[in-house]
Order: C-alpha cells, then sequence, then structure tokens
C-alpha cells in the first residue's frame, strides 16, 4: 500500500469546507492535514515516500457510509454473495456500508448472518462493509413492503440465533415496539451493543416512550413505514408516532431522498430538517437489488416483481406500493440538496459523519481529521464521484482518465 497525498482539493471535514489545504494519508489512517503553504516547504525526502494525487479542484470528503442497502448490482443481501455489491458502491464513494436483511424465511435470514460474518474476515476490495442491518422480521405485518406471513413475534431462541451467528457482527436491528416480546428483544439488543431502530410500527405514542426509555436510538426511514396520524376531530389533527418522532431529540433518524420525492415529499422534508437539525438527519439509499440496472420489471428476493419507471429511482410493487430505490449515496447527497437547499457540507455530514455516529464509528470514521481512517471520496459540484480510497488504498479512480 502506497502512502498518498491528495492536492488541489476542496476539504469538506464534513463540518465546514476549507480550500488550499493538503491532506497527507498514512497506510490506512489520515496522517494529517496542512495549509498549501506549508507543503510547499515540507521535506521533500519526506513527500518522496508518499504518491501525489491531483484532486483537480474537485471536493475531497469522508468516504459516504450507507447504513441501509438491500443491495445493488443484481445482489441481493440475503441471498446473494456480497463481493459484487461492495465493488459497486466503491464507484459512488461509498467506502463502508451494512448489508440489510428484508425479512425472510428465518432459516435463509439465519444464512445472510454467518455468510456476512464469513466475508467481512476476508475482504479486501470494494467498499468495505462495515457490519449488518436486520429490517425484520419483528415489524408490524400491516406497515411496509415486506412479506406478512414471513413477519415473526419475537421469541428469545430465534432473535439469539440470529445475533449469535452474526459473530458480533449485527449492527443494527429494526423492532416494532408494540409486537409481544419486543421490550424484552430490545433489552436483549441494548445488552449486546446492538443498535435498536424503531420502525414498521404502529405503537400508541404512550407505550413509545416506554420502548424508547430501553435504549432505541435511530428511526428507520423515517415518515415511511409508520402508523398514520393524519386524523382529524373537531377540526384539531391529531398526534401521531411520527410528530413524536420528529421532536425527539435523542433519536437520530434515517431518511430516504429520491429524485422526485417520492418517499418523503421536499416538504416534508424541510420539516425533518428544521425538526432534527442537520446532526440528527442520516441519509440512506434503502436500494434493492437491481441497483445500476435501467428502468424496467425485475423481482425482489422473495419473487415479487417490482417496476422501476423511467426517470425515478423508486421501486414499486405491482400495485403502486413502495418497496425501496435504485439510488447510490453520492445521489441521494444530490437530492437530498435539491430537494432542501441545504448547503453541500451539511448534506455531506449526513452521509459521513452522522451515519458514522448512529453505528458509535465516529471516532474512527465520517471526519477528515488526524487519526482517523483514511476513506475518503472525491467528487464535483453535482457530486459525481471520482475517486474512492478504502482504509488508504485507491480503489475507484477516474481522475486519470479525465486529464
Amino acid at each position: 500500500m502506497k502512502n498518498l497525498i491528495l492536492v488541489n482539493g476542496i476539504i469538506i471535514t464534513p463540518f465546514e469546507k476549507i480550500q488550499n489545504r493538503v491532506l497527507f494519508l498514512k497506510g490506512s489512517k489520515i496522517e494529517k492535514l496542512i495549509s498549501a503553504e506549508e507543503f510547499e516547504h515540507h521535506d521533500e525526502s519526506y513527500i518522496s515516500d508518499y504518491e501525489i494525487i491531483d484532486a483537480g479542484s474537485n471536493y475531497i470528503a469522508p468516504g459516504f457510509i450507507d447504513i441501509h442497502t438491500h443491495g445493488a448490482n443484481g445482489v441481493d443481501a440475503v441471498r446473494d454473495p456480497i463481493d459484487q455489491m461492495a465493488e459497486f458502491k466503491v464507484k459512488y464513494g461509498t467506502t463502508g456500508f451494512l448489508p440489510t436483511l428484508w425479512t425472510a424465511e428465518f432459516d435463509r435470514m439465519v444464512d445472510a448472518c454467518k455468510k456476512i460474518n464469513n466475508f467481512i474476515k476476508v475482504q479486501s476490495r470494494g467498499s468495505k462493509v462495515l457490519g449488518i442491518n436486520s429490517e425484520g422480521p419483528y415489524l408490524n405485518p400491516d406497515l411496509g413492503a415486506q412479506k406478512k406471513e414471513l413477519v415473526r413475534t419475537p421469541e428469545y431462541k430465534d432473535y439469539r440465533r440470529l445475533v449469535e451467528t452474526s459473530g458480533g457482527n449485527l449492527t443494527i436491528m429494526t423492532v416494532a415496539p408494540e409486537l409481544e416480546g419486543a421490550l424484552e428483544l430490545i433489552k436483549y439488543l441494548r445488552q449486546n451493543n446492538i443498535i435498536v431502530s424503531i420502525g414498521h410500527t404502529d405503537i400508541k405514542i404512550d407505550k413509545m416512550h416506554e420502548a424508547l426509555d430501553l435504549g432505541i436510538t435511530l428511526v428507520t426511514h423515517l415518515l415511511n413505514a409508520m402508523g398514520d396520524s393524519i386524523q382529524i376531530g373537531g377540526g384539531v389533527k391529531a398526534l401521531g408516532i411520527q410528530e413524536e418522532l420528529l421532536i425527539c431529540d435523542r433519536l437520530m433518524c434515517e431518511v430516504l431522498s429520491d429524485k422526485k420525492g417520492v418517499h418523503v415529499k421536499p416538504t416534508l422534508l424541510k420539516i425533518v430538517l428544521r425538526c432534527k437539525g442537520v446532526e440528527n438527519i442520516v441519509l440512506i439509499t434503502d436500494s434493492m437489488n437491481m441497483t445500476g440496472f435501467p428502468p424496467g420489471a425485475y423481482s425482489l428476493q422473495d419473487g415479487r416483481k417490482v417496476i422501476i419507471k423511467d426517470g425515478e429511482d423508486t421501486v414499486r410493487l405491482e400495485d403502486g406500493g413502495l418497496a425501496g430505490s435504485v439510488m447510490t449515496m453520492d445521489r441521494a447527497i444530490r437530492n437530498f440538496i435539491d430537494h432542501t437547499g441545504v448547503r453541500l457540507e451539511d448534506a455531506v455530514r449526513m452521509a459521513t459523519f452522522n451515519p458514522a455516529k448512529a453505528i458509535n464509528f465516529s471516532d474512527r470514521k465520517g471526519e477528515i481529521k488526524e487519526g482517523m481512517d483514511a476513506d475518503i471520496a472525491i467528487f464535483d459540484d453535482d457530486v459525481n464521484v471520482k475517486l474512492t480510497i478504502v482504509d488508504g488504498e485507491v480503489r475507484y479512480n477516474t481522475l486519470q482518465q479525465e486529464e
């Protein structure tokens, strides 16, 4: 592995944009960030041990982290080997991700945990698998696109199998707290340092706070697959769980920001931004196995037919219901900027530092500063990715092709 020096770029830390800086990467870590003037007078014998990469006046940011992604490039996280998914995602600036399980036959979910755990031990190319996200099977069967007949009531012997088979790599589990046995499940997950995300739920507000007090810290795709709060009585809008989640300061929330604002309307995205603030929003893709493929008809891992319409990046079931997206993280950033007008560095934060913080990785990932992991994305004004570095190694590069 070569040590690297990145020059001629605009640094997004992501807390600020900084010009006229030079970034040193030594091995798998960020060594230092110095001024361009200081670099001009740097010891030449020291620099000779580094390869210099000209960023071409593009942005240099932490690599993107996708904590909710079911598949891409023909790969489904439950069914298929993960290597081709990792190699696809790195082309779009994603340096770390959590392969995300859909509710499937329970033994298949267990086998998927084992498969991903084994892959983590040997992976060497593409984007890095940081853990496993399990969106199910402990969900409200009436909410979301997952098959009702495969949703389960939490039982200790079952969820213990999932956790133990993951080899310590189960990072997030979505839970609908209203299910019988869910509170015991939440306690068990927290005892095993697994992040609990509330989602696919229609829990009543008074019961929700009891569940939150057990240690829930995340919301699964806020404003999607949640109980309906649009109830009017006597001319007064009723309070629902989604409003309560919006104002709960202890919760970070995943947000799906697709191209046409289908999952979450642009006005609602602005409301989320005002309520949660830049610091508590985590951009996700919720991408499916057909991500990277042209518009058309495809199948989910459970055999159901889905459609990608021309000009959209959403996945729809045959009845019109939503079933994730075909977004990549660079597009999630661009879409959120287009819909809300937020600053570039703030949107980048939602795709780097915030997801790292949500999964307790922010001590080593998601920020450009000395000692952090050398995970870098270089991209232009439209967030088109030019180069991706994972653990100090260049794993995708089109900069030289453009010279």
